[in-house]
């Protein structure tokens, strides 16, 4: 699966996936600088894998991306 696909079954965002996968915590493969990082999903069910899911949701920090709950401010298009 994809990076994007990996991410939401394991119910983190991309980049923390992405982080994962730098730090070589979770296996994936990329194997052309223009086609999307290829990840098993086997390899998203072990225990390094539940890991890096726990460090994410509880870290104590805000999401580094914004959410739809998040207040916009209002730029005045004049």
């Amino acid at each position: 699966m994809n990076l994007t696909r990996a991410a939401t079954f394991l119910g983190v965002s991309p980049r923390m996936l992405r982080l994962a996968i730098d730090r070589a915590e979770i296996a994936a493969s990329h194997p052309f600088a223009e086609d999307p990082w290829v990840l098993n999903q086997r390899d998203l069910q072990t225990s390094t894998a539940a890991e890096v899911v726990r460090r994410a949701h509880h870290s104590g920090r805000d999401p580094a991306i914004p959410t739809d709950q998040q207040a916009t401010f209002g730029f005045s298009n004049t």
